[in-house]
């Protein structure tokens, strides 16, 4: 089965090396190339963490062909030149989408500073990702990173997709509404857990995610991602195939994202 990872990290916070090691993940662009390897994940969207990450982007295609990067955006560094090059990254298709990393700013999706991003994903239809729910750190604020703010967004924006990372866990029954209601929200189960899940976490998660499943009643919607570095993908895998039913891998694991990110024939 081919599969599209719809959250991987190319490159990453130094936080995240404590756990990569602890559950053997081997934490370089090499091993990141491997592991998609190994797991028939033909395609993988990475996430970048900021602007000036963009000049990372030759390197990473060529030594990761899988990837197709994903722009972060720091709200309080968007200059001119900066959406210039973002324009440019998109013109080349180097860049599938656009990443808002709520919670981590203290910035709500409504705000102004965001809304000339969502203007240019509206003008070259590329898809809008937000970071919601749990933050990795405690020096962040999860007021900003709730998921029914979305909602404004996506009544404002109708012409553009926006898909909620994490399944905006722990709320996620304000993702299910969000999901449900707007036919261009989309969301992705990455990181419901990170390094290894135990039996007490997996009882209270297929609540929370059969909820979530149930309410939106359309696995057009979702999509496997893992959040690469934080899980291996084999194990990650595993576990989404137990929550999805078989019947829907295929969209849930590859066509919905082809879809969502317009790969086409690209995987």
């Amino acid at each position: 089965m081919k599969i599209i990872d719809a959250h991987v990290h190319p490159t990453y916070d130094p936080a995240d090396v404590a756990i990569a090691r602890k559950i053997g993940v081997k934490l370089s662009l090499k091993g990141l190339r491997e592991e998609l390897e190994r797991n028939d994940v033909v395609g993988a969207i990475g996430l970048l963490d900021a602007p000036n990450e963009l000049k990372l982007i030759p390197n990473i295609k060529k030594r990761v062909p899988q990837i197709f990067p994903v722009y972060g955006v720091d709200p309080d560094k968007a200059s001119t030149t900066d959406f210039e090059k973002l324009r440019r990254a998109i013109k080349k298709h180097d860049i599938c989408g656009i990443k808002i990393y709520l919670g981590y700013f203290p910035v709500y999706a409504t705000s102004k500073k965001y809304t000339r991003f969502y203007k240019i994903a509206k003008e070259f239809d590329i898809p809008v990702i937000f970071h919601t729910g749990d933050t990795y750190g405690e020096d962040y604020h999860v007021k900003y990173a709730k998921p029914l703010q979305i909602d404004d967004v996506a009544v404002q924006f109708r012409d553009t997709n926006f898909l909620i990372a994490h399944a905006g866990s722990p709320w996620f029954r304000d993702t299910a509404e969000v999901v449900y209601k707007n036919h261009n929200v989309f969301t992705d189960l990455s990181a419901l857990y990170i390094g290894k899940s135990d039996a007490h976490y997996n009882k209270r998660l297929k609540e929370d995610v059969s909820f979530l499943l149930d309410y939106v009643d359309n696995y057009d919607k979702f999509l496997y991602g893992t959040d690469w570095p934080l899980v291996k993908m084999n194990d990650y895998i595993s576990f989404m195939k137990k929550i999805i039913p078989r019947k829907q891998h295929s969209k849930f694991f590859y066509k919905n994202a082809k879809k969502v990110f317009k790969l086409n024939s690209k995987v």
